[in-house]
């Protein structure tokens, strides 16, 4: 009798390998012996406890020297995609996990090598992310130490990096299988599907009956696989999936025909079991062509806009990042997001990289230092010169950090999970309903009954409506220039009930205000020293100063920006602030110059000794008047403003009497309003800048920053409006209201297709051949309906 080893479960030789501290366990090779020891040292041993065959057999050869190239300075140039002197992060091919042991063992390797921080699994693409420290440990000994536990990575330079990832091919070859199996088992049917057949069939019939279970058994191995598997996960976690009645209806396939192929009764039924799994296949394969020409997340960058300032010989300008090419250079202001690898030129670099390494303290860097696309710049502007193409796969992994992922509320889509559940149930009972029926009068009736409802009332349909629907509504929404996170951004906007809006550079459209001066006379080196430190900032007030004031070379030293404050910076040993009248000390300033006029902002600044005003004649956006009218019959609005209450008159005009509008709101007193409309059980939509709002737009259910040259980029937000299309963000969110219509109407054709379905298979009327056919077809009509029904409603409200 043999007897299996411990660690990855396959037989044991004659004499297996023991360990003198355990004689109780057996090994097949010293492989796995010494993946044992290891895990026992560190008492990881949980590993054998979490899955009945964990371990991965170990190859008993180890060529000296195999990694020796991954200590190559070129070779991890090109597999890491992010490196520091305190992190370095790489993404692993590991093609052997295959359970939750897996999962789990490589999401603890932190506790086998002190210098690996942490390391995340993608388990549907057979990922690995690992983070290390390099002072503590190597890419090396990282990679030695996956192969040492039974998972090497496949590392192939070619593939790694920013390279997409090609789809699996399990599937094709489980398709070509099924299909090759269907079509023979077909035709060694004939004789059953003609008369003038009878005496081949009484000749051959056993024979070909035979020749039939062998053509059926791979692809019952192999074809099928998924759908037990996908079963038994669901089983193992006390969840009745989709998949359990169609894997219920196969298995009774199978057996009955095996069943009539032994006691001579018949040729059994392996053509409709192959062709079930064939036409359940395809339906699979539609549904991974669909999502892959989706990809919600993964392409989202097809389309994002983050804008750059590319410098030329005429001077700046706001270009798309997928404009950039090597060579080019860029200015990179404080709060702005690296858009792609570059080289700093000029300036001193303060890369804040936590939103892609966590660590939240600034990294210094001097010119000549590479920097990495997805860190933030926290100090003066800085000149970059681009070294490669835009890779914007960082900024999507940005976009969707955890760390920015709000809670989960319920959604259609859970409501679709729910409903798909009792779907099942009330299918299994239908099914055994059937069989109880048919059974006394007709048992081969009973068969098929039993197996074309397990087959024709599978939900697909019904977990495919919310996807397609709110895919295709992404898209549409994307064309208009309104860029969503994902396809649930889609529903929460459809779901609010509150629009709180921001007023500088949201309402406002700050290109077009009017700039004036109040105080002493400035000398133009004073001029030029203010309009060096208002370069560095991002806020729009800053940025419509920066084009009044003449253009200057100066460097800036020690600049700071304070949300919600100012900004502040040393001009030739002489330091500037720029911002509130509390914040550079002019608050008597500001008593003498209310009187300048109502409808207006203004921006204080200290330069040593002397000290003035601007003030900005707001200009309110051209389009606000008939969106807040139309907004208005339908949602709570709220005005949250930094300035003064000098313009409270207009904006009640502009958003009637029942709006609430606060002014002097810090970043703290918008995020803590929000905070309250929320519980209070509002959907809050926050509408802002984006980086004084910051808190406010991660708090909201919903937030969006309206931006007019994309280059202010912010995690925080859940959608980036182009401040051109903000005249139709009224139409936008009625869109996205109506989707959600539209996904409630295909819930209702799902549920006629299987109301149909079910009721002539429990008459016995579909064969499962049959069944397999019209069920993906349904699911396609399905996702073809909601598909069209969000274009046609795009059309008719003009998107």
């Amino acid at each position: 009798m043999s007897v299996a080893c411990t660690h990855c479960g396959d037989a044991c030789p004659d004499a297996p390998i023991r360990l003198p501290a355990e004689p109780g366990l057996a090994f097949c090779c010293q492989g796995c012996r010494a993946v044992y020891e290891l895990l026992a040292a560190n008492r990881l041993c949980t590993y054998y406890r979490l899955d009945a065959h964990p371990g991965q057999k170990m190859k008993t050869v180890e060529l000296p020297g195999r990694f020796d190239y991954l200590d190559a300075e070129a070779v991890q140039a090109q597999l890491l995609a992010f490196r520091s002197p305190t992190l370095a992060r790489i993404t692993f091919s590991i093609p052997q996990m295959h359970c939750a042991s897996c999962i789990w063992l490589l999401e603890n390797l932190f506790k086998l090598d002190p210098g690996i921080s942490s390391s995340r699994v993608n388990f549907l693409r057979k990922e690995l992310t690992v983070s290390y420290q390099p002072a503590a440990t190597t890419l090396k000994k990282v990679v030695k130490l996956l192969a040492a536990v039974g998972y090497e990575p496949q590392i192939t330079l070619a593939e790694l990096g920013a390279q997409p990832h090609a789809a699996s091919r399990t599937l094709y070859y489980q398709l070509g299988i099924a299909a090759f199996g269907f079509g023979n088992v077909m035709l060694l049917a004939f004789p059953e599907y003609f008369s003038f057949a009878g005496q081949l069939q009484s000749t051959f019939g056993r024979f070909f009956g035979g020749l039939s279970f062998l053509l059926a058994l791979p692809v019952l191995l192999v074809s099928a696989r998924g759908f037990y598997r996908s079963a038994w996960q669901g089983l193992r976690q006390r969840y009745i999936n989709l998949d359990f009645p169609i894997s219920l209806g196969l298995t009774a396939l199978f057996m009955t025909s095996v069943f009539e192929v032994l006691t001579q009764r018949g040729p059994g039924y392996f053509d409709s079991f192959t062709g079930l799994v064939f036409f359940m296949l395809i339906g699979k394969w539609v549904q991974q062509r669909s999502y892959d020409a989706l990809r919600f997340d993964r392409d989202f960058t097809s389309y994002f806009p983050v804008a750059v300032t590319r410098l030329t010989t005429a001077g700046e300008e706001s270009v798309s990042v997928k404009e950039l090419r090597a060579g080019q250079r860029i200015r990179v202001r404080h709060q702005e997001i690296i858009p792609a690898d570059a080289v700093l030129r000029r300036g001193a670099g303060q890369i804040d990289y936590s939103f892609v390494s966590g660590e939240s303290e600034p990294v210094a860097r001097q010119a000549g230092d590479l920097l990495y696309a997805g860190g933030r710049q926290m100090g003066e502007a800085v000149e970059l010169e681009v070294v490669r193409e835009v890779s914007q796969g960082y900024l999507t992994q940005l976009w969707n950090n955890p760390a920015f992922q709000k809670e989960k509320q319920p959604s259609l889509e859970t409501y679709a999970d729910k409903v798909g559940r009792y779907f099942v149930g009330l299918t299994l009972t239908l099914a055994l309903g059937a069989v109880a029926y048919w059974y006394p009068q007709n048992p081969a009736m009973a068969l098929r009954a039993f197996t074309s409802v397990l087959v024709i009332a599978c939900p697909c349909a019904l977990s495919l409506a919310t996807p397609f629907a709110l895919g295709a509504a992404l898209r549409v929404l994307g064309r208009r220039k309104f860029y969503l996170k994902n396809s649930a951004v889609v529903e929460t906007l459809g779901r609010a009930d509150t629009l709180v809006f921001d007023k500088t550079g949201t309402l406002t459209d700050v290109k077009k205000s009017v700039v004036e001066y109040v105080g002493p006379p400035l000398s133009p080196g004073q001029m030029q020293a203010v309009a060096a430190v208002v370069r560095q900032s991002t806020h729009p007030l800053s940025q419509r100063l920066a084009t009044e004031l003449p253009a200057s070379s100066l460097a800036v030293a020690d600049f700071t920006e304070t949300p919600g404050q100012g900004v502040r910076g040393t001009v030739a040993g002489v330091v500037v602030r720029v911002g509130t009248a509390a914040f550079v000390g002019a608050a008597a300033a500001e008593a003498a110059t209310e009187a300048a006029g109502p409808a207006q902002s203004g921006v204080y600044f200290r330069l040593g000794e002397a000290s003035g005003r601007y003030l900005f004649r707001n200009v309110y956006r051209d389009s606000l008047r008939p969106v807040l009218a139309a907004l208005g019959t339908r949602y709570r609005l709220a005005v949250l403003s930094g300035d003064n209450d000098t313009e409270q008159a207009r904006l009640r005009e502009l958003f009637g009497p029942t709006a609430e509008i606060h002014f002097r709101q810090t970043p703290q007193n918008k995020l803590e309003y929000i905070a309250q409309l929320k519980k209070a059980g509002r959907t809050v939509v926050m509408v802002g800048d984006g980086l004084n709002d910051a808190g406010a737009l991660q708090c909201a259910d919903a937030g969006i920053a309206l931006t007019d040259t994309l280059t202010n980029f912010s995690p925080a937000c859940d959608a980036i409006l182009e401040a051109d299309n903000f005249g139709q963000l009224a139409t936008m969110l009625g869109f996205s209201r109506t989707c959600l219509r539209i996904v409630l109407a295909t819930f209702a054709l799902s549920f006629v297709y299987n109301g149909i379905g079910l009721t002539l298979a429990v008459q016995g009327r579909f064969t499962p051949i049959v069944s397999a056919i019209l069920m993906p077809i349904s699911s396609l009509s399905v996702m073809v309906f909601a598909t069209l029904l969000v274009r046609l409603a795009a059309r008719r409200r003009g998107l």
